[in-house]
């Protein structure tokens, strides 16, 4: 049975998901993406091969219709290219435009700046441990679905 400390922590995540969401707002807004397109960016930024759209999606905890239709927004952007899958008829893989790839490469500085701004507070051992600890309970969520 959760405590009240228990039902405050995922308040605490919530809110700091939302605040993550505002501040990010504006370090993207000059380029024409939102935090969670950038996510998709970062995400396709850190891979040399193209990744399904499943793929993608559950890497990043989205659902496919979710990742169709940022895929969609950032293909009109001609940040990201879509091609078809030869192992799977059915399905698309997608990777960075040379625009994305530039603009990842333009925008990475100033993310990572804020990052470490925000950071700065905690000690790298605390840095690891709030990873480590996001990153099982993102794992029992997983294996709940």
């Amino acid at each position: 049975m959760a405590d009240l400390t228990d039902r405050d922590f995922v308040s605490a995540i919530l809110h700091l998901a939302n605040l993550l969401n505002r501040r990010l707002g504006p370090i993207f807004e000059s380029a024409g993406v939102t935090p969670q397109q950038w996510n998709v960016l970062l995400a396709l930024s850190r891979g040399e091969d193209p990744v399904t759209l499943a793929g993608l999606g559950r890497r990043l905890s989205v659902s496919k219709q979710n990742m169709t239709g940022m895929v969609g927004r950032l293909e009109q952007l001609n940040l990201v290219l879509r091609e078809g899958d030869p192992a799977d008829l059915r399905s698309s893989r997608v990777r960075l435009a040379r625009r994305g790839r530039n603009l990842v490469e333009r925008l990475r500085p100033a993310y990572d700046a804020w990052i470490d701004e925000l950071t700065a507070g905690l000690t790298p051992v605390e840095r690891r441990s709030l990873v480590s600890a996001m990153t099982k309970i993102e794992e029992a969520m997983r294996e709940e679905s």
